[in-house]
């Protein structure tokens, strides 16, 4: 399980300090690999949409998950309101219990960093060939 569980507070703070269309180096990174790769990607730890909504609005077909309610709420909300429609998943990414694969799994550094185990993680889903 991750470390850190985001309620209805630290989802406010990181929806006002981390706003959908800010300027974030890693966004434009990751449209341009994950457009290459094609197919079903899932973004793990999706929090308020920050990565997700770029790369459905880049036509990605990208799912998200997280295991907060609160952020998955902020989440679907910035989506609607710009039309989208995501795929998106209550639960934990180190258990991940989600039917068929995914081309690629993205998972941003900091979220990677909140993960308490991420070597077990990575070789789990390579074991159970997730990714």
């Amino acid at each position: 399980m991750t470390s850190t569980i985001y309620g209805p507070l630290c989802t406010e703070v990181y929806d006002i300090t981390k706003p959908i269309g800010g300027k974030y180096p890693d966004v434009p990174y990751y449209i341009k690999h994950l457009s290459q790769i094609g197919g079903r990607i899932l973004e793990a730890m999706v929090g308020t949409g920050r990565l997700l909504i770029p790369l459905l609005e880049a036509g990605m077909n990208v799912e998200g998950i997280d295991t907060s309610p609160d952020m998955l709420a902020i989440c679907r909300k910035h989506c609607v309101e710009r039309g989208l429609n995501p795929v998106l998943h209550h639960g934990d990414i180190e258990n991940l219990n989600i039917p068929g694969k995914f081309s690629a799994i993205a998972v941003s550094f900091g979220s990677f960093m909140l993960l308490e185990t991420q070597i077990h993680c990575l070789t789990t889903h390579f074991k159970n060939n997730t990714l």
